[in-house]
């Protein structure tokens, strides 16, 4: 009864805004007054103030009033937008997980605010460490027409945690950035198997024959199906590929992780050939390391990362990647909310494409000595449907 009368007296305090903008009168009424024109309590009016204060609507000065702000009139335009609940991990753990330009979480971010904020979705963020975390945050936080969308840690689900996000069967919800195959959830993400592919024609096409592929994230099956990929298409073209598992777990540092794995390796000489990392945040850690034993990627050794976070064009040379389409992920998932049919699940896996980069190149102590495949790799790849 009290949070009703709460949200009452809001919504009359809000319509004196309003009036206040559209008459360019930007003093409210004392609390006392606006309690006894609606009827409703002093402390009840005055908490409900506070609140609005608090969210930037009215600024109070103490002996002269209650004003309104300039950013009201967008807050009030906003207050009547869906609300979307955007649930997401903090980002891949490197070291700065607010950098959304060496973050592929913070990067996801900041195309959702953008995107919510043209289509019109008032988003509220909320960061969860685990899916038990989400699941409980999802209990506490949704109501009746609320949205809700989830970018998971690099953790897998467990099938009691599928089973009951499964009963949300009638909400508007979508889990980006994770593969579920035939579970009735709907879900939009990258396709990681032809990401793969994508690696391994960019290596392949450049003229190396000795492959490398260092795992720098958690076993999910979006690694998985990366691994699957590059794999496939390089036995199509008859060469090796050695794994390198650097065994991250969802709360490592992947820049560390893959530094460690692969440091024996460096001080013994043994450098790879040719290296597909399978994210962005491990292929910094290989940067640094060839770094500190004067490797020169994209001269002394190919490189080529996936995520395509755009801190990875700035390095000297510049991080050749494969781009998960983020803007295209973050559209479609816009598109299912606002076109949402209960008992339906759409599945999505978008294409991703590749970021040129000067780490893809030939090694000089290879190029000239290596033969060009007779038959073109770009034949090689073909395109599963979109689901």
């Amino acid at each position: 009864m009290a949070a009703n009368l709460s949200n009452d007296v809001r919504k009359y305090i809000l319509t004196l805004i309003q009036q206040g903008i559209s008459s360019g009168n930007d003093k409210l009424p004392k609390e006392r007054s606006i309690a006894a024109a609606h009827g409703a309590s002093y402390g009840t009016v005055r908490l409900v103030t506070q609140q609005l204060e608090a969210e930037g609507f009215i600024r109070k000065v103490r002996g002269s009033g209650t004003y309104i702000l300039p950013e009201a009139a967008r807050l009030l335009r906003q207050s009547t937008w869906r609300r979307l609940w955007y649930f997401h991990s903090p980002g891949t753990r490197i070291r700065n997980p607010e950098d959304c330009e060496s973050n592929f979480g913070s990067f996801v971010l900041q195309e959702i605010r953008s995107t919510a904020s043209a289509r019109n979705w008032n988003l509220q963020e909320i960061t969860v460490l685990s899916n038990d975390q989400f699941l409980n945050g999802l209990r506490r936080n949704f109501s009746s027409g609320d949205a809700i969308l989830y970018l998971p840690p690099t953790e897998p689900f467990t099938t009691r945690q599928l089973g009951e996000l499964a009963r949300y069967d009638s909400v508007p919800l979508v889990v980006i950035d994770a593969e579920f195959g035939d579970i009735t959830i709907s879900n939009v993400t990258t396709d990681n198997r032809f990401g793969g592919m994508l690696a391994a024609r960019q290596l392949l096409e450049q003229g190396c024959r000795s492959l490398t592929v260092v795992l720098s994230e958690p076993h999910l099956r979006q690694q998985r199906s990366r691994l699957q990929g590059f794999k496939e298409l390089a036995e199509l073209a008859g060469v090796p590929v050695e794994v390198i598992d650097c065994a991250v777990a969802v709360n490592d540092d992947r820049i560390e992780k893959v530094k460690q794995t692969l440091r024996p390796r460096f001080e013994a000489g043994a450098f790879p050939e040719a290296v597909f990392v399978t994210s962005d945040a491990g292929a910094f850690g290989f940067f640094e390391l060839c770094r500190e034993f004067g490797v020169v990627p994209g001269k002394d050794i190919a490189l080529i990362g996936f995520d395509g976070v755009p801190v990875g064009r700035k390095l000297k040379p510049s991080l050749a990647s494969i781009a998960q389409p983020v803007h295209d992920i973050c559209g479609k998932v816009f598109d299912i909310l606002e076109n949402w049919k209960p008992g339906t699940h759409p599945q999505y896996q978008l294409y991703p494409t590749v970021t040129s980069g000067e780490t893809c190149s030939l090694p000089e102590h290879i190029a000239g000595k290596r033969p060009q495949m007779v038959q073109p790799i770009r034949n090689m790849i073909y395109r599963s449907p979109e689901k």
